[in-house]
């Protein structure tokens, strides 16, 4: 049963009242610290807990016990960062409805601007810039540019003066395991570190807004940003296969009409990734607008290969002939070469040694025992049918 309004908004004002005259806060702010709440505590320096007439209940989760956390599954507690008090509550009485009313933290007004810088700062110390993906220089540079260089503010600006559409569509192909992952995640650290926005859409998030009481608002919320930002939908095929060549379904239709919108957005890049070659994505979603550049991700060449190698622990490269695995990982995926990695990893503890014959005898062991738990499962045969994969 939902808690009334006015209960609700009491107990906030209570809780709000009770930290504001521990921490002796002027004009206090109460706010929702969102990805900046663990940095936020993990560099704070912890006070004392506050009972809540009379309740604290400690959390001995040992998943809990690092840094960044307050320790208490109901209550509150003082914190000082950079000379400023604040505070954290937790006091949650319903999972039902909004948790910042009673889940929050508290800050002097007068204090409140600096408190974020200091998260900021936080936020970006435990999270430095990651790896470029290994990709050709060309491409590498064609994905900077569709996307972070897109969304910078000279940028922006220029495409606004001159009346250009400040949004961008970037689709990434390919087969599995071939960076398109790494290519999301460098542009998703560097938003990060941006303060941007970003939002990783699955098919999952899709569907379950499409069943929502409000299904147009929810999927408006999936394909906009408040401020410039990154959203990512991984693995979208349902929405993108081309209608010819599978049978046509309103999802399509939805996710279409929702990309274009009534409403202009603006300061915008969406990234879709998808196994599917090319020739299969439907033309209706390649149209400019929505799809504006594509990326083919195939497997990577000797120079990537070796690329790779290099940034594997020194240990593992002095143990092993760079060479001859940059040749006997021809036609390998990034994802192929780094679970040779790690049987390489495994055996060494076993044996002390980096024995790289075997491990490349155990992963086509693995690999062909994989495939025939396969053909098993499908009756020793496989459907004759276009796969996203493109293999007739």
């Amino acid at each position: 049963m939902f808690i009334q309004l006015h209960s609700y908004t009491a107990a906030h004002r209570y809780l709000l009242d009770l930290v504001t005259r521990e921490g002796e806060f002027e004009e206090p702010v109460a706010f929702s610290a969102g990805q900046y709440g663990w940095p936020l505590l993990r560099a704070a320096r912890r006070g004392r807990p506050l009972t809540v007439d009379g309740v604290l209940v400690r959390d001995w989760n040992p998943g809990n016990r690092k840094g960044g956390y307050s320790g208490l599954r109901l209550g509150a507690r003082l914190y000082e960062l950079d000379g400023v008090r604040f505070a954290a509550v937790h006091f949650n009485l319903d999972f039902n409805m909004d948790e910042s009313g009673l889940s929050f933290f508290a800050v002097s007004g007068k204090s409140y601007r600096r408190l974020y810088r200091s998260a900021l700062k936080a936020l970006r110390e435990i999270e430095p810039g990651g790896e470029p993906p290994i990709l050709p220089d060309e491409q590498a540079q064609n994905l900077w540019k569709n996307s972070i260089g897109f969304l910078e503010s000279d940028n922006l600006k220029r495409i606004r003066k001159y009346g250009g559409r400040a949004r961008r569509g970037v689709l990434l192909t390919g087969p599995p395991g071939n960076g398109k992952t790494m290519a999301c995640r460098w542009i998703w650290e560097e938003c990060r570190r941006r303060n941007w926005e970003y939002r990783i859409i699955t098919p999952n998030n899709y569907q379950q807004a499409r069943r929502g009481c409000d299904a147009e608002s929810a999927i408006r919320h999936l394909f906009s940003v408040q401020r410039r930002g990154v959203i990512f939908f991984d693995d979208m095929d349902l929405a993108i296969r081309d209608r010819e060549t599978v049978s046509e379904t309103e999802d399509q239709a939805v996710f279409l009409t929702a990309l274009d919108g009534i409403t202009i957005k603006e300061g915008v890049v969406y990234v879709f990734t998808t196994n599917c070659p090319l020739k299969l994505i439907d033309r209706a979603f390649k149209r400019p607008g929505r799809i504006d550049v594509a990326l083919d991700f195939q497997p990577p060449t000797p120079e990537l290969r070796m690329r790779l190698l290099m940034r594997w622990h020194a240990d593992i490269r002095a143990g092993i002939d760079l060479d001859l695995a940059v040749e006997d990982t021809a036609g390998y995926s990034f994802a192929e070469m780094e679970e040779l990695r790690n049987l390489l990893i495994m055996r060494c503890a076993e044996t002390d040694k980096w024995d790289w014959g075997w491990a490349l005898d155990q992963f086509a062991e693995n690999r062909e025992d994989l495939q025939t738990r396969i053909r098993s499962a499908l009756g020793f045969s496989l459907p004759e049918a276009v796969g996203c994969n493109g293999d007739e």
